[in-house]
């Protein structure tokens, strides 16, 4: 089976409730990827392979290590296709679901903006980065999501979205639409959307070339 044919028989399973023939092929198709150097900055169909990591990711949501490593994959696939697909369409539905995979998965989320946060602090901040409050991290995704709001639309045609995501979808764009209130976001890095989604892509981008034993541990399907 083509590598397409496969991914989107995954999601169909997943779709249909089939969670064990699911399982079976999300387990092959991450462990695929879970090699070094790390095949994903060159695989085909980065947009199919984004919808079952972020459907994967879930079901490690107790492993911590594992949890992540999936849901940067899923990360970097979404960036990759809103940075370079020739197709509008995809690039549209790319960053409507980088935006759930956010919101869907804030804790991890939190955890990985706090390493964006304390390596680009300087860029991001000009100062030293101490924060236990998690705000600095609530707005580099708020400023993340406001980015891939700008790129994406409602008018999808053939997106693999079905209309309850895109309710949800809807629901979060109220909130980024709010406009900016200095005295509520006195970090001010929700001005400068543009400037942090590529400054995060780099980091997304340094962990999937980066050797890390989370990263290369295969997962069996128990």
């Amino acid at each position: 089976m083509e590598l397409n044919e496969f991914l989107k028989s995954a999601i169909t399973d997943y779709d249909n409730l089939v969670e064990t023939d699911f399982l079976n092929k999300a387990h092959q198709i991450y462990n695929a990827y879970a090699t070094y150097p790390c095949p994903l900055p060159k695989a085909e169909h980065p947009y199919l392979l984004g919808i079952v990591f972020s459907k994967f990711a879930k079901y490690y949501a107790k492993d911590i290590n594992i949890y992540t490593s999936i849901i940067e994959n899923a990360l970097f696939c979404y960036i990759k296709v809103i940075k370079n697909s020739e197709s509008i369409s995809e690039r549209q539905c790319a960053a409507i679901r980088m935006i759930l995979l956010i919101d869907d998965n804030e804790w991890v989320m939190k955890g990985i903006a706090r390493k964006f946060c304390e390596k680009h602090r300087q860029e991001l901040f000009g100062f030293p980065f101490y924060d236990e409050t998690y705000d600095y991290e609530r707005d580099i995704l708020k400023s993340i999501e406001k980015y891939c709001n700008k790129c994406s639309s409602t008018a999808c045609k053939q997106s693999y979205i079905s209309h309850a995501e895109m309710q949800h979808f809807l629901s979060i764009k109220k909130s980024l639409d709010i406009p900016f209130d200095l005295f509520k976001n006195p970090t001010r890095l929700t001005k400068y959307p543009n400037q942090v989604f590529e400054l995060f892509s780099e980091h997304i981008t340094d962990i999937i070339n980066t050797l890390y034993l989370r990263r290369i541990t295969a997962l069996l399907n128990n």
